[in-house]
């Protein structure tokens, strides 16, 4: 998986801190609610562009916890509102947590274990579309923050914490973040910080000792560009005479040598950074040429290491997946004179959309090609770590005791880059030890997150904002 080696990176050693204030701990009503709380959320069906119900579900247990929920817009396909412990008008500087109420769809309903939309409890897990991605996040932000809500009454906190809702994560953020962060996000919100998806904690790797966890919290992501490629000759007619360089030939050949390329190495500050920190976390040998990213021979090592396991590859190149192709409607006897193949491209930061668009063109070399940009995401930035990703790290580190914390290059793509592009501080965590059953299981059939990773992950944000509330 693309996570386990996206935690092949890198340590900020982080010191612990007496923590104070609230009580902690998860009592067994609270975790009884939480989970209960899910498998209703999860019950709500929310493919994305349908997902107005699920908000609504949300936003009333939002209310009945205590908080203020202002929407940002509420119409068809594209409800995103924001759940506070102050008016957003109050203008205090804001926490903001981040998540997304839509799924995607759920596919053969009989190949799921339990119905994807029953909020199963069994096994020790939720089981449900979007119990993972990214429903049990949004219950563990609102468990967090509603314990809260009386202190803030009580005095004025020197944060508000604002929990936002959003739609059409899935789909590119359209209906969602990019309403949010284009309305005047800044000054609506005063965001000092805004954390949302993205790394988690991982046992499963071959450098950890002790059977430690480590946690990736992402500074950065690539950035996702959908692509439309077309080919379009004279040359078509009856399948049994037609010659020459007819359209599904050029497409049959161009993606042929398109896939079957490697894209070039190219190494990014932030992902410079894991490695470094990787090599302090390993030490001896293997860390000396870690610690020296830039070098001829950790890019000779690299580019040997990335060929038998190309996730790794993934960290310092470029991605370019075939997603589908469609041909113009004729016989089977036929040859079709117009092909389209379709392409999900995940750039590294700072790479320009052009420059992946003439790799295209040249490997595939056929003179016919033409390509068209679907859709692009927003342009990403990577956030330099400061005293968030600090106190971050420390309630991870409270929490799952010998874990290590560790900035990470995230090689997927969310919604944080909509708002990493206004130039603010963000984070993605999920703050939960993930498996790789589960990781597997995301946008596939039979996803689920595990009871304990709620309670847990709870307790983390409950720390977190503790100890940044309490000063």
């Amino acid at each position: 998986m693309k996570i386990y080696n996206i935690f092949l990176k890198i340590v900020f050693i982080c010191s612990t801190v007496n923590l104070s204030g609230i009580e902690l701990s998860i009592e067994r009503g609270d975790s009884l609610e939480a989970i209960h709380m899910l498998s209703e959320y999860v019950s709500v069906p929310s493919v994305s562009g349908n997902e107005n119900e699920a908000a609504y579900f949300m936003a009333s247990r939002c209310r009945e916890a205590g908080l203020i929920v202002e929407y940002i817009n509420d119409s068809p396909g594209s409800v995103n509102f924001a759940a506070s412990l102050y008016p957003l008008n109050y203008g205090k500087p804001n926490i903001v947590f981040h998540n997304h109420v839509d799924v995607v769809p759920a596919g053969d309903t009989s190949k799921w274990t339990y119905h994807p939309y029953e909020g199963r409890v069994a096994d020790g897990k939720i089981w449900g579309r979007g119990s993972m991605d990214n429903k049990g996040l949004g219950v563990i932000q609102l468990f967090a923050v509603r314990k809260f809500v009386e202190e803030a009454y009580k005095r004025d906190l020197p944060y508000n914490v604002t929990i936002l809702f959003v739609s059409g994560e899935e789909t590119g953020g359209v209906t969602g973040s990019k309403i949010v962060s284009e309305d005047d996000f800044l000054g609506k919100f005063n965001p000092v910080v805004v954390i949302g998806e993205g790394g988690a904690g991982m046992k499963e790797l071959s450098f950890i000792r002790d059977d430690n966890p480590v946690f990736g919290i992402s500074i950065v992501e690539k950035v996702n560009m959908w692509l439309k490629l077309s080919w379009q000759t004279d040359h078509a007619g009856h399948a049994s005479i037609v010659e020459g360089d007819y359209a599904s030939m050029l497409m049959i050949n161009g993606l042929y040598n398109l896939l079957n390329t490697e894209m070039p190495l190219k190494m990014t500050p932030e992902a410079s950074l894991m490695f470094v920190s990787l090599g302090d976390v390993m030490g001896g040998i293997k860390g000396k040429v870690l610690d020296k990213p830039d070098s001829k021979l950790f890019l000779k090592l690299m580019d040997k290491l990335s060929r038998d396991d190309p996730q790794l590859r993934d960290l310092i190149s470029n991605k370019i997946t075939l997603t589908g192709i469609d041909s113009e409607e004729s016989g089977l006897n036929q040859s079709s004179n117009k092909e389209a193949a379709y392409l999900d491209v995940r750039m590294l930061p700072g790479t320009e959309a052009n420059e992946v668009i003439d790799h295209i063109v040249s490997v595939i070399g056929d003179g016919v090609v033409e390509v068209e940009v679907i859709a692009r995401g927003p342009y990403s930035r990577g956030t330099v770590p400061e005293k968030f990703f600090m106190e971050i790290a420390d309630a991870i580190k409270s929490e799952f005791i010998g874990a290590s914390v560790i900035p990470m290059l995230f090689p997927a793509s969310s919604d944080n880059n909509y708002f990493r592009s206004l130039g603010i501080p963000v984070y993605g965590i999920n703050p939960m030890v993930v498996s790789s059953d589960q990781m597997k299981a995301i946008h596939n059939y039979d996803e689920f997150i595990k009871v304990e990773d709620v309670l847990r992950g709870t307790v983390v944000f409950t720390s977190f904002l503790d100890s940044v509330l309490s000063q």
